[in-house]
């Protein structure tokens, strides 16, 4: 796969169970399904980071990534799949999560 976008999203350590509960039973039908060019699906927690475990009273990330074969194949899923499921997101969770979203590029 040449690029894989990567969506983290970030909550109060309360709210993670509720957060990735929607993502496998909405999010993620959504953006993997027959007409989705998106491949390999991961959903991950970060457990740690720069060598260090996240405090819990700062918040919980949960990271979902896909991978595809061309930028452009991921830039219509960003478009078709992934922006209308991020604002059915923010609607559901308003500011009790966030998210960012990174695209990258397979150097190997």
């Amino acid at each position: 796969m040449k690029f894989t976008y990567n969506i983290t999203f970030v909550t109060d350590s309360r709210q993670e169970q509720t957060v990735v509960d929607y993502l496998r039973q909405t999010a993620v039908p959504a953006l993997f399904n027959d007409a989705s060019p998106a491949r390999n699906l991961e959903l991950r927690k970060v457990v740690e980071t720069g060598g260090e475990k996240p405090d819990p009273q700062q918040g919980s990330s949960i990271a979902l990534a896909a991978s595809f074969l061309s930028e452009a194949e991921a830039r219509k899923w960003e478009q078709s799949f992934l922006a209308p499921a991020l604002c059915d997101f923010q609607n559901n969770f308003q500011n009790k999560a966030f998210f960012f979203v990174t695209l990258l590029e397979n150097l190997l």
